[in-house]
């Protein structure tokens, strides 16, 4: 089952729906810093939270957007308003990734301001777009933005560092609240959770922006939480193989290695996850998979 459908059970609607039903609110649009306004898409959800979040970054008359929702007639109208009510306009757009809910409104943004065709930017460019690479800087008045390479969560997921305040632009790949449930590839992930983790130490960054949810206050705090998070998962799986005998280790089908860890009742909410792990295990050679009669068994090298 592919994840975007194993998130469509009821198990786990359920779940989303009442963790969300306790999610603070958050206003349609906010000055969160003299540097950034931050929109809302007008999409709440189970899996977008109170909506996904828009940026407006800069302190001079020209700023810089940072993604467009997914598509909302009341974004662009909220933002059109604003520009407008500030004399404000946009010189650049940049996209943190190709996810609909992040680039659903780029058409309708282009429709009302045609001139931002030719300012477009994502790491992985649709046709007319411009690409960015790790290390590149966009510049408003005021402001300088950085780009932080940060796969995992999508292959083309980028996160920006505000030089000049000491906060990061997330993205997907840490929320204001929880954590991203949807990974396309674990590893990439998790060696992204450590590059901005050594952004942030080293460039004294405190403030998270992310794409969805409310600000991040301890951004360190937050990545070191989610890091161990993924990383004990990790050590459960591993350490369901030698449960019971330490001196041989067994071979287990999916379902088996999430009824030692939660028990059988916890498969349809643990199985995306340790899928998650097992392939990423699998990529670095630490556990295999072989067919036992007529099922397919793990098995650690």
């Amino acid at each position: 089952m592919s994840p975007s459908k194993v998130w469509e059970q009821s198990g786990w609607q359920e779940y989303l729906s009442a963790r969300n039903s306790g999610l603070p609110y958050l206003p349609a649009i906010t000055e969160v810093s003299t540097e950034v306004v931050r929109i809302l898409g007008g999409n709440p959800g189970n899996m977008q939270l109170q909506g996904t979040n828009t940026y407006l970054v800069g302190s001079g008359q020209t700023r810089i957007l940072i993604d467009t929702g997914q598509g909302c007639p009341i974004w662009l109208t909220t933002l059109v308003k604003y520009l407008d009510q500030h004399q404000l306009s946009i010189s650049q757009v940049l996209l943190t990734h190709w996810h609909p809910d992040h680039t659903g409104g780029l058409p309708a943004l282009l429709a009302q301001y045609p001139h931002l065709a030719a300012a477009v930017h994502k790491a992985d460019p649709d046709r007319g777009q411009h690409s960015i690479r790790d290390g590149q800087t966009f510049t408003a008045q005021g402001t300088t933005l950085r780009a932080l390479f940060t796969p995992g969560h999508s292959q083309d997921h980028m996160c920006f560092v505000l030089e000049e305040s000491g906060a990061m632009f997330t993205g997907d790949n840490v929320l204001g609240h929880g954590s991203s449930v949807v990974v396309e590839e674990l590893g990439r992930y998790m060696e992204s959770l450590q590059a901005m983790t050594r952004s942030v130490r080293n460039e004294d960054i405190t403030v998270g922006y992310p794409g969805h949810g409310a600000v991040i206050e301890d951004l360190s705090a937050k990545l070191g939480l989610w890091s161990r998070h993924w990383e004990l998962r990790e050590k459960k799986i591993l350490s369901a193989f030698m449960k019971g005998n330490a001196k041989k280790k067994a071979s287990l089908t999916t379902r088996e290695i999430i009824a030692c860890i939660y028990g059988p009742e916890m498969e349809t909410m643990a199985g995306p996850f340790i899928a998650q792990v097992l392939s990423k295990l699998n990529d670095e050679g630490k556990v295999g998979l072989a067919v036992v009669g007529q099922e397919q068994k793990w098995f650690m090298f």
